[in-house]
């Protein structure tokens, strides 16, 4: 490779970073100080933590090993901002993130610049393809943590009394269900998994499998899910995993998260009335189970569900279009698009490959150590960035989360 190509990738690795980093300044611009230090569930995290873990990661992987005479911002911050790596050290407890009235928000800001400029400077000289990845990896852990913002930000405003809106958005009322089912005629063996460009260890190696004829329906729908409830669903044992119908009588649970009534649900653009013929949103795998039962169908497998995915284009509703809410029936970005909108529960356990090789050192706490008892979601979401989607992609969450952005389809065998 000659020095103009060197040179060349390292201006496109460094303007994705800095892009990547105005996104998130973007999505928070509009927040007071007050909005993020809240923090109403164990599950959510304030803002401003975020704003401070992804910064943390690139001073921890990237400057701190690698960058001569790098000087801590705040040493202390290692405790504060680390999430969960054990090999990085102790840290604060994820229940107790919210008691962190200090550092103070411009603090925390001011890290971020203090660290992106000592990154900017060490990617001017730095041209090994291992620091590279490494930046890359970091981009990407970023862009887990935009979509992880807009989910926090969701529980956050809910949770107020106030219900204040996140966003204002005039979005067009839907009149009629959209069609936007897949079909698989001939059973088909395919290649599953990544192997270029960048992506995540647990999405690796690739392997081979069969997928049987099937129809993977269109998003399941408000309407189709208030005749579930209307029907007894979240009262009836005999659609319900015993673990699930436990979950949902002990903590009160009879409809999605974040549905008020019947007719009325929270959204990041306040409360609205419940479309119809949108998507169900924020349910739980365990919701997820029963309705497929009490539809007599199943839940995709993740494998069944990239196929599928592999067959269309990355196009859609992502983060980068600002539409915040579950889909968008744009016939130019719906159809025949399974790609964004919402996440899909699989009945895929979180598993690694046959042959799977984790991280080396500090980043193997990255995704093994979490393979287990957590389900596959496929596809993305309306607060999923475009360059962060791949039909490889397996995000994961415990049966029992619905505050991510997550929906159903269901699958008819032939």
């Amino acid at each position: 490779m000659d020095g103009s190509l060197k040179d060349y990738l390292n201006k496109h690795c460094i303007e994705y970073f800095l892009n990547t980093r105005a996104v998130t300044l973007e999505l928070v611009k509009n927040l007071s100080a007050e909005d993020m230090v809240v923090q109403p569930r164990d599950f959510v995290s304030p803002i401003k933590w975020h704003l401070g873990h992804t910064t943390w990661f690139f001073e921890k992987f990237i400057l701190i090993p690698f960058h001569k005479n790098y000087k801590y911002f705040s040493k202390d911050f290692n405790f504060i901002f680390n999430s969960y790596y054990n090999s990085a050290g102790p840290f604060n407890s994820r229940d107790k993130r919210g008691f962190l009235n200090r550092p103070l928000l411009d603090d925390v800001l001011n890290y971020r610049r203090y660290v992106d400029e000592n990154l900017f400077d060490f990617f001017r000289k730095e041209k090994s393809k291992s620091k590279k990845f490494l930046l890359e990896l970091g981009i990407n852990h970023e862009q887990q943590h935009q979509e992880l913002i807009l989910m926090d930000i969701k529980n956050i405003f809910f949770s107020n009394p106030l219900k204040p809106k996140f966003n204002t958005l005039n979005r067009a009322k839907s009149k009629i269900k959209c069609k936007n089912d897949f079909v698989l005629k001939n059973h088909k063996d395919f290649i599953y998994g990544c192997n270029q460009k960048f992506f995540y260890d647990n999405e690796s190696p690739t392997n081979s499998c069969r997928v049987e004829p099937i129809k993977l329906s269109s998003y399941i729908t408000n309407l189709e899910w208030k005749n579930f409830i209307k029907d007894g669903g979240y009262n009836s044992h005999q659609y319900w995993l015993s673990d699930g119908w436990d979950f949902i009588k002990k903590n009160y649970i009879d409809k999605p998260l974040y549905w008020i009534d019947q007719n009325h649900q929270f959204t990041l653009n306040g409360i609205i009335k419940i479309d119809d013929y949108s998507p169900v949103s924020h349910i739980s795998f365990y919701e997820a189970c029963a309705f497929a039962k009490y539809k007599n169908l199943r839940l995709p497998t993740e494998f069944e569900v990239e196929y599928f995915l592999g067959n269309c284009p990355v196009k859609g509703n992502f983060l980068e279009k600002k539409n915040y809410c579950e889909v968008d029936y744009c016939e130019s970005t719906y159809r025949n698009c399974l790609f964004g909108n919402l996440w899909l529960w699989t009945s895929s356990n979180y598993v690694p490959f046959k042959h799977y090789k984790p991280y080396k050192s500090e980043l193997m706490e990255y995704n093994s150590k979490f393979m287990c008892n957590q389900f596959v979601l496929k596809g993305g979401s309306f607060g999923t960035a475009t360059k962060h989607i791949r039909s490889s992609y397996r995000n994961f969450y415990y049966p029992f989360n619905r505050w991510q952005f997550c929906g159903l389809r269901l699958v008819e065998d032939f």
